[in-house]
């Protein structure tokens, strides 16, 4: 029997759809990149693939151009109504979209996990963001009223700001370093977080040895971790120092960590005291020396293209 009139034929698989199912699909895919964050529309920092569809979408003037042509191409895939394509040439291709505007919505989410992380390792804090609030915010105010340096002033202020939760306080401690909103940041503005925020830890580190020296102002310490500084120097050798936070929930596997160590210590007989000393010494300087290289390689890797 013929098929009515009313249920027209459905097209063949390999034909473009119509004007109105094109421009819908077109459309959404102009509203989904143009809600990214400027960041999300210029870094580099992306894959191949992602930035070639990023880059189609926001220079698209024809939506079948893009839908049918650009789109393909910038999947690595056969354009759509060139020759025919079968089934598994169109899921690959709607694959590699998604997976590509998947990684271009991630890329400001992944920047603010980068430089949070970078925080945490640089001044020795907690990775979760909660936590590592808790504790800078502890910390600065430890050191706020003996800080003059101008470079570390303003982000000591900022990190003992008690109206700010974590997420806004981290968002404000990137823009201070950076000279804007992260949201705003290019590629470079990266870059000058990263040189940034090493000097002024390096700057914090140095605050806080003065602020627990014996003849510092030890008076007024808030609630927060216990700070130990450890030094070693020796000739021909750069002096290694670190300003090292004793957690209430590391308290365990630091104490079961010393226990072990004395103990080795102890081994065939009991060391003289002097031999011990400089035994834990030259072990101190060796782990400050590779705590420093692997935060070396770390902005290596990053420079290099590690953040692609």
């Amino acid at each position: 029997a013929s098929q009515p009139a009313s249920q027209p034929a459905s097209q063949p698989a390999s034909q473009p759809a119509s004007r109105p199912s094109l421009l819908y699909v077109v459309r959404r895919l102009v509203r989904r990149v143009l809600a990214l964050s400027p960041y999300a529309r210029r870094t580099g920092r992306l894959g191949a693939a992602a930035r070639r569809v990023r880059d189609a979408v926001v220079q698209a003037r024809e939506p079948a151009q893009l839908l049918f042509d650009d789109l393909p191409a910038a999947c690595g895939c056969t354009p759509i109504g060139a020759q025919p394509i079968d089934r598994e040439q169109r899921e690959r291709f709607t694959d590699s979209l998604r997976a590509a505007l998947d990684e271009i919505e991630r890329a400001y989410p992944a920047l603010l996990d980068r430089t949070r992380v970078s925080i945490a390792r640089d001044l020795s804090l907690p990775e979760a963001p909660a936590e590592l609030a808790t504790e800078l915010r502890s910390r600065s105010r430890r050191i706020r009223e003996i800080t003059v340096d101008p470079s570390l002033a303003g982000f000591v202020l900022r990190a003992a700001d008690e109206a700010l939760g974590p997420d806004d306080l981290l968002i404000s401690l990137r823009a201070q370093l950076a000279d804007r909103p992260p949201h705003e940041w290019s590629d470079a503005d990266e870059d000058r977080f990263d040189v940034r925020l090493a000097d002024v830890a390096r700057r914090f580190r140095n605050a806080e040895a003065l602020r627990i020296a014996p003849d510092g102002e030890n008076g007024g310490l808030d609630r927060g971790p216990s700070l130990v500084r450890l030094s070693v120097a020796r000739r021909g050798r750069p002096e290694q120092e670190r300003v090292l936070p004793l957690r209430v929930a590391a308290a365990p596997r630091i104490d079961a960590l010393r226990e072990r160590m004395l103990a080795a210590l102890s081994e065939g007989g009991a060391a003289a005291p002097d031999d011990a000393l400089a035994a834990l010494a030259l072990a101190a300087e060796t782990l400050m020396e590779r705590a420093a290289g692997a935060a070396a390689d770390d902005e290596h890797h990053d420079e290099g293209g590690g953040r692609e």
